[in-house]
């Protein structure tokens, strides 16, 4: 996996599987899009180039303001619990942004 829309297909799809699991109802919208995301990603037929911008777009749309993905982070009263989920969390949101915005 070493092009760009192999390393977002398998980021996007860790994404979804803990906003799944740990996300509240209002992130229903976010997971939407990442849904969609990943079935662009398996069946669009354009230059990576053309498609990088289309996903970048889309994953702009999932951080309007506040309580978008970029601000999100789940809350547990145990820290082990919130650290366990929200270091993964960050990472792959980090991860992704880098894919979306690199230059090469």
């Amino acid at each position: 996996m070493d092009n760009k829309i192999d390393k977002l297909k398998e980021r996007y799809s860790k994404l979804l599987a803990i906003l799944e699991k740990y996300g509240p109802v209002e992130m229903s919208t976010q997971i939407r899009t990442i849904k969609e995301i990943l079935i662009y990603l398996d069946t669009a037929n354009e230059s990576e180039d053309v498609m990088i911008k289309q996903v970048f777009q889309m994953h702009k749309s999932m951080s309007p303001g506040k309580s978008g993905l970029a601000e999100f982070h789940f809350w547990d009263n145990d820290f082990e619990t919130r650290s366990r989920v929200n270091k993964p969390l960050g990472e792959l949101k980090q991860e992704i942004w880098d894919i979306l915005v690199s230059e090469e």
